[in-house]
């Protein structure tokens, strides 16, 4: 691949190497350069990873260091490459943040939703994606009523507390009329491990793979703010300090955002039954355990 990208190695280390799924080697090249070989996962189509790349390029031309495309899109074998701008840096050690680190990376999502602030208007929505708030699932690929169907007859009482789940998280939303949420083009995944720094300092920001047009309380919830309790008061903090407070409806949808979060998380490995994969019921049990819907 990197022959066909023109590239000349002198060394690659594998960074992830996952069959079907995104996979990356950083290639350090015969001038001393470096840069990210990826193959993305099997489900990709040029459409979505172009929507993808538009958010990159349009962060790397305000400033912000990300896996921005070196190249075009290429295919082989099957499968989609392209050349990404090496990030430096390192994501905070495996272990939980600390509490100043964890008001760092409030600090920093809100800074990166300033600069993606109106980008939304311009690209809309990703191809095959949705708001959380506007549908079960954010992916408009997954069969809604297929996973509840697969789920109950491995487990009855799953199924029933599933769509109970996502009925009662979608009645909570529309009772606070979230179809008038504000939208933006989020990161998707800001959690500790795609946010890497150097020294104490910002280095820059991995993985857009989730990007896509929805709410703040939605990239709250998938950040994992829930058990990062400082990152959601300093983001609130910053955003205010530079004039773009969340609103009364925003400050509303949070939780209810939230529950629906946690009922698409818990469809996902569902999916992978409809695909003919093993069932993880207690995967499954421990997503729809947070969405604070009582046990079925």
């Amino acid at each position: 691949m990197l022959e066909l990208l023109g590239v000349r190695p002198g060394g690659v280390v594998t960074l992830k190497e996952l069959p079907l799924e995104n996979c990356s080697w950083m290639v350090e090249t015969t001038a001393g350069q470096r840069v990210v070989l990826r193959r993305y996962h099997v489900h990709s189509t040029a459409p979505d990873l172009a929507y993808e790349h538009t958010v990159l390029n349009y962060l790397a031309g305000r400033g912000w260091v990300v896996p921005a495309p070196l190249s075009e899109l290429c295919q082989h074998d099957g499968a989609l490459y392209c050349l990404t701008r090496y990030v430096p840096g390192g994501a905070v050690a495996r272990q939980r943040e600390n509490a100043a680190q964890q008001r760092r990376r409030g600090r920093d999502l809100a800074r990166l939703h300033l600069a993606l602030r109106g980008l939304g208007e311009r690209i809309g929505q990703r191809p095959c994606w949705r708001t959380q708030h506007s549908g079960y699932t954010v992916h408009t690929a997954l069969d809604w009523a297929a996973c509840v169907r697969v789920l109950t007859e491995h487990s009855a009482r799953l199924g029933d507390w599933l769509q109970a789940a996502a009925v009662q998280a979608h009645d909570a939303l529309a009772a606070i009329g979230a179809g008038e949420l504000p939208l933006l083009v989020v990161h998707g995944d800001f959690a500790e491990w795609n946010v890497h720094y150097d020294r104490g300092r910002l280095a820059g920001v991995i993985d857009f793979g989730l990007t896509h047009l929805d709410s703040r309380p939605y990239e709250l919830a998938i950040a994992r703010t829930y058990r990062a309790p400082q990152v959601t008061p300093e983001y609130r903090a910053e955003l205010a300090r530079r004039g773009w407070p969340l609103s009364e409806l925003e400050e509303a949808a949070i939780e209810p955002v939230y529950r629906a979060f946690r009922v698409d998380m818990a469809a996902w490995p569902v999916q992978q039954l409809l695909q003919g994969g093993e069932p993880d019921l207690a995967i499954i049990e421990r997503q729809l355990a947070r969405t604070g819907t009582p046990p079925g």
